[in-house]
């Protein structure tokens, strides 16, 4: 990769990922201190980057448009020639924004060579062994063209403001700035990566038994049923849910607070990991090794081997054993481990 005066890096869709890629856009820092860079995400995942201290902006796009849409594909590129591009670095894996990219001009295109893509890459770079983490895949992109790793850690800023909102929320629900609680997340974008609702009513139960703690369940709004199941068997304030009512800054935030996360595989996980928060993960049809959450505090997987190929892409299961043969009792067990009690 050539010194570079402004860079544009196309990164991913899902929230998790886009936290992946974040020491490679640290790493790209650290080695182009001056230069320009920009991120292109799609406007759901903008939020991952909107603080982060090693961009210079974010970009966003309609991630519904293709090639057959002429018009939003013109958008975005004449998005991309405004800036006068002079390197472009593909974490994501589209052909149409190599395409997009080349019809932009801009010089230097950087991505692995997937299959149709690689006519429209100047360095197209091999395709990175199976089974290596996706931070990894990120790193190893940008180690192959010339720029040195800066740690493995995930990067998300929280503000002072969303530090003070979500603190007010606390406030709102309850809970007092000296209160101890554990955050809890029983939802997740794939049914078959959900710990049964009932396991996770057992376990609080016993955790609230156990550690005199409160339990504040995270997630979108379309999760609140699963925390309205929770909270319907333990009334009284010691269990208050916040699911669709924080920002994803305010999530950051609710982590930092937080003794630690218990949470199927999902987004919350790894903002979590980006905070230094302690987690318990319960795993199943995902495997932590290509995506677990990395950070510098305690993290405990959990997951029953079942004789299933692990990544499993199953979009139904009739038994999922993998989840239901992981017992709150044993998930217990393990919760006081991580917590040291």
């Amino acid at each position: 990769m050539k010194p570079a005066g402004r860079i544009l890096i196309v990164n991913q869709n899902w929230m998790g990922d886009v936290l992946f890629s974040t020491p490679a856009i640290r790493a790209l820092r650290k080695n182009f201190p001056q230069s320009f860079i920009s991120c292109l995400v799609p406007e759901r995942a903008a939020d991952v980057l909107r603080h982060n201290p090693h961009l210079n902006e974010v970009l966003t796009y309609d991630e519904r448009a293709s090639l057959i849409s002429f018009f939003k594909p013109a958008r975005l590129w004449r998005l991309i020639v405004a800036r006068r591009f002079d390197t472009v670095l593909f974490f994501h894996r589209s052909r149409s924004k190599a395409f997009i990219a080349m019809l932009a001009g801009i010089p230097e295109r950087i991505g692995f060579a997937s299959p149709g893509r690689r006519r429209f890459l100047t360095q197209p770079v091999p395709k990175p062994a199976q089974g290596l983490h996706k931070t990894d895949v990120f790193l190893n992109l940008v180690q192959a063209a010339g720029v040195r790793p800066a740690g493995r850690e995930p990067d998300f800023e929280v503000t002072a403001e969303e530090k003070r909102s979500l603190d007010k929320k606390l406030m709102n629900e309850g809970l007092a700035p000296s209160e101890a609680f554990a955050v809890l997340h029983a939802g997740g974008n794939w049914f078959l990566k959900r710990w049964p609702i009932e396991y996770f009513v057992r376990w609080t139960g016993a955790f609230l038994k156990e550690t005199g703690w409160k339990v504040v369940v995270c997630g979108t709004a379309s999760e609140e049923k699963l925390a309205q199941d929770i909270l319907a068997q333990y009334p009284g304030g010691k269990v208050v849910s916040l699911c669709g009512k924080t920002t994803l800054g305010e999530l950051g935030a609710l982590m930092i607070r937080a003794k630690f996360l218990i949470s199927n595989d999902s987004g919350p996980i790894h903002v979590a990991a980006s905070q230094g928060t302690k987690i318990l993960g319960l795993y199943g049809p995902t495997s932590e090794v290509l995506t677990g959450p990395i950070s510098t505090s305690r993290v405990k997987i959990l997951r029953k081997e079942v004789g299933c190929e692990v990544p499993c892409y199953f979009k139904d299961c009739n038994h999922r054993v993998c989840m239901e043969l992981l017992s709150p009792e044993e998930v217990c067990v393990h919760t006081r481990e991580l917590i040291g009690q």
